[in-house]
């Protein structure tokens, strides 16, 4: 097997369906957005399988010029056309858990147009005189009134990607219906089944062959790639970690010594740990993690971390010196204060607060306070609200004795090891 780099499968597959009558758009060869959902890139209705060789995800060179050349024989005739029916609105969140992720092209095209119908109505109107109207299908055939024209042009440029090609670019609208070429429509049901299969078996617990969530809940990394375990299956694999590195520096020959992936992650505790994650205000270590909640911790905002990861806080207090200057590290602190402005502060409407919490534009630190910039999209209001380093602190020694109060009343919060004497190992 000739093993290439994503970049260069693109170059090849690029080269190879040059001609092909599909607006092909083949960036997720590169980008791998299904990686840990099943493992495979799908373009059109054909399945590419990604492989980790080295810590390096590589394809097969025979696959994807097998799969270009499909797609590049692909017979599209453009008077063959079909009415596209949109499905009827409603919210994602009001969907069956089992539905959510499955696989709907005509739901994300819908999606793409009640977006910007509601953009436009909101735009258009007071707050007051909003309503559901662009929820509702018009005469022109788009959500409330859109029209096909500004539809396009507002979406011109973007990626609107559906199975690695471009839907946007072969529909049509003529008299209230939109219009795909059949061939097309026929190709996309079919990436439809082929992802929904892919999902199917990659929720397969590769043990015990119970079938899990949706999204790769399941899914833990291994040294070929990742693998399928269940949180039972996990957990008889991996042991749990026991804080027995607790207070040990982060660059020290102990932790060096000691394998992360032989653990469970501590913050989701189901999938196979990846790394030792450590604080790196004060280098000691806090736990294996796994790659999903080690890049979680890491690059997402720090206030989501803290309001959405189930034990955040105690895990951050599993460095020593966050610990014993109960604090957590700099990057959290005016994370506090934004949870402290958005629970507190609202503007006036004549006689009465708003009730919506604000939206945040922007955050500085200058002059000994957090400086932050506030905006009321219902209301068209903006102005500022400070809060000083001080008060932070204070919000931050709160926040820590509330996290370390409630690991001592709950029997289900993992508790932080307090540090000992005789943990610390040098670098």
């Amino acid at each position: 097997m000739a093993q290439i780099s994503p970049r260069l499968a693109r170059t090849y597959f690029a080269e190879i369906s040059a001609g092909s009558a599909l607006p092909l758009d083949p960036e997720d060869l590169v980008h791998m957005v299904r990686l840990r959902q099943h493992g495979h890139v799908v373009i059109g209705d054909v399945a590419i399988r990604c492989y980790k060789n080295k810590a390096k995800w590589t394809y097969d060179e025979r696959d994807i010029r097998r799969a270009a050349q499909a797609l590049a024989d692909f017979r599209l005739d453009l008077n063959d056309v079909i009415e596209v029916h949109l499905p009827s609105y409603h919210r994602h969140d009001e969907r069956e858990l089992e539905e959510q992720g499955r696989p709907d092209w005509r739901e994300e095209i819908a999606s793409w147009m009640y977006w910007h119908a509601r953009h436009k109505h909101q735009e258009q109107r007071r707050y007051e005189d909003w309503d559901d109207s662009w929820k509702c299908i018009g005469a022109n055939g788009l959500p409330g009134d859109l029209n096909w024209e500004e539809f396009t042009a507002a979406y011109s440029g973007r990626r609107q990607n559906i199975a690695n090609t471009r839907p946007l670019e072969l529909m049509t609208c003529s008299g209230g219906s939109l219009l795909l070429p059949r061939a097309y429509i026929e190709l996309l049901d079919r990436w439809e089944q082929v992802t929904e299969n892919l999902d199917a078996r990659a929720r397969t617990c590769s043990r015990c062959r119970a079938q899990g969530p949706r999204g790769g809940a399941w899914r833990t990394p291994s040294p070929l790639g990742y693998v399928t375990l269940c949180p039972p299956c996990s957990g008889a694999t991996f042991q749990r970690y026991t804080g027995h590195l607790s207070g040990v520096l982060y660059k020290s020959a102990r932790t060096r010594s000691t394998r992360a992936d032989g653990y469970l992650c501590r913050l989701c505790t189901d999938a196979r740990a990846a790394v030792w994650d450590h604080c790196h205000d004060h280098g000691h270590v806090r736990g294996p993690l796994c790659g999903s909640c080690n890049t979680y911790e890491g690059k997402s905002t720090a206030h989501s971390f803290l309001q959405d990861q189930e034990g955040a806080a105690l895990h951050l207090l599993e460095c020593r010196g966050c610990l014993e200057r109960r604090t957590l590290p700099a990057r959290y602190h005016a994370a506090l204060a934004r949870m402290h402005v958005e629970a507190t502060e609202r503007h006036m409407i004549r006689t009465r607060r708003c009730s919506h919490v604000p939206w945040i534009e922007h955050v500085e630190l200058t002059r000994g306070m957090y400086r932050f910039k506030l905006s009321c999209w219902w209301h068209k209001r903006t102005w500022t609200k400070d809060v000083t380093v001080a008060e932070t602190a204070a919000l931050m020694e709160k926040f820590v004795d509330q996290a370390l109060a409630a690991e001592q009343t709950s029997a289900v919060v993992p508790a932080p090891r307090r540090p000992t004497s005789d943990t610390t190992v040098q670098a």
